[in-house]
C-alpha cells in the first residue's frame, strides 16, 4: 500500500501519519507532502511542495504512485478563513483543483477530509444533522470545503477515479492552535498558573455548542475508512463525529475542575465569531454502521492532555 498525504505537517496530518505508520501493513510506503518542510519521522517520506505549483504537485503524485491519497490541505480555521478571505479560497480550491487532476492521472483512491461546517444554515433546524441533510454554509470555511467536495466529485468521477468525503466534527488534541477555543483554555490556564498572565481568562461565546471530537479520534477514523474504502460507495460522504453537543461553557467548566489557579472570566468580543449557528454537531451513524468505528477518548480525557501539554510547553 502507498498511501499519500497532504497538509501532512497540520494539527491533524502529523497525527495522521504517526498513525499510518503504525496502523498499515509491513511493506507499506508513506508520503507526506506540505507547503512547508516537515520535521523528520522515521518510516514516512516527506516532501515540501506547494498546492499552488500544479506542475510539481503533479510530478510528486506521478513519482510516488499512490494507492490511497487523504487531502488534509486546507484551512482548518473558520476564524482564520474569515480573516483572509481571498486567500481561503485560492488555498483551498486551487489546492483540491490541482490534487484532483494529478489523482486524476492515477489509480489511487482519494479521502477528502471536509468538515461538519459545511452544514451551515442547516444547523439552525438541525443541530445534528445526518448526511441526507442539504449543505447550507454560511462560513467562508464552510462555503470552501462545500465547494471542494464539489471539486473532487466533479474532477474524480470525469476520470473514474474513487473517492469518500469525511466531515469531522471539531476535533481537539494537544498541540492544537490557540485560535482554537480548547486550545485558547489550555494555553491560558497553564499561563496564569505559572504566573505568566494575569488571572483573567478570555473567552468568546460560551453559549455556543460544539460536538468536539480527539483527534486520536478522527486518524482512526481515516484508518478505518482506508481500512473499508472498497467496500463503501464511490463518492459517499459521512460524518465524523462524537454525537454529542457541549457548550462552551461546559469546556471551561471541566478545565476549571482540572486546575487549581483561581480565574476570572472576561468575554471578548474578538474572540466571538461573526456568523454561524450557535448549536453545530452531527450524527455520525452512517460512518458506525458502515465501517464499526466509534469515538474511544473522553472528552475530559482530551482536555487534561491538552493542558498537560500546553504546562509542559511553558518548561
Amino acid at each position: 500500500m502507498r498511501v499519500l498525504v497532504t497538509g501532512a505537517g497540520d494539527f491533524l496530518g502529523r497525527r495522521l501519519l504517526e498513525a499510518l505508520r503504525e496502523g498499515l501493513p509491513p511493506g507499506s510506503h508513506i508520503l507526506g507532502i506540505d507547503r512547508r518542510p516537515l520535521p523528520p519521522l522515521d518510516g514516512v517520506a516527506a516532501l515540501d511542495v506547494d498546492p499552488f505549483d500544479a506542475d510539481r504537485l503533479d510530478a510528486a503524485v506521478a513519482a510516488f504512485e499512490p494507492t490511497v491519497v487523504f487531502h488534509l490541505a486546507a484551512l482548518a480555521s473558520v476564524a482564520r478563513s474569515s480573516e483572509t478571505p481571498a486567500y481561503a479560497w485560492r488555498a483551498d480550491l486551487l489546492g483540491s483543483l490541482n490534487l484532483a487532476e494529478a489523482v486524476a492521472r492515477t489509480r489511487a483512491t482519494l479521502i477528502f477530509l471536509s468538515s461538519t461546517v459545511v452544514y451551515g444554515e442547516a444547523f439552525r433546524d438541525r443541530p445534528r444533522p445526518d448526511e441526507s441533510v442539504t449543505p447550507r454554509p454560511d462560513t467562508i470555511s464552510g462555503r470552501t470545503k462545500s465547494a471542494c467536495e464539489y471539486i473532487l466529485r466533479d474532477v474524480l468521477a470525469n476520470a473514474g477515479v474513487r473517492h469518500l468525503v469525511l466531515r469531522p466534527s471539531n476535533y481537539i488534541g494537544p498541540g492544537q492552535s490557540e485560535t482554537f477555543v480548547a486550545a485558547s483554555f489550555a494555553g491560558q490556564i497553564a499561563r496564569i498558573e505559572r504566573g505568566l498572565a494575569p488571572p483573567i481568562l478570555e473567552a468568546g461565546d460560551l453559549a455556543a455548542a460544539r460536538d468536539f471530537l480527539d483527534v486520536s479520534d478522527v486518524t482512526a477514523a481515516c484508518l478505518r475508512a482506508l481500512d473499508r474504502a472498497d467496500d463503501l460507495p464511490d463518492g459517499g460522504t459521512f460524518n465524523v463525529g462524537t454525537g454529542i453537543v457541549t457548550p462552551v461553557s461546559a469546556i471551561l467548566d471541566l478545565f476549571r475542575d482540572l486546575t487549581e489557579a483561581a480565574f476570572t472570566v472576561q468575554v471578548a468580543p474578538d474572540r466571538t465569531r461573526p456568523t454561524g449557528a450557535r448549536s453545530q454537531g452531527c450524527d455520525p451513524s452512517a460512518f458506525t454502521a458502515a465501517t464499526g468505528w466509534q469515538p474511544a477518548i473522553p472528552l475530559a480525557q482530551s482536555l487534561q492532555a491538552m493542558l498537560d501539554a500546553a504546562r509542559g510547553r511553558l518548561g
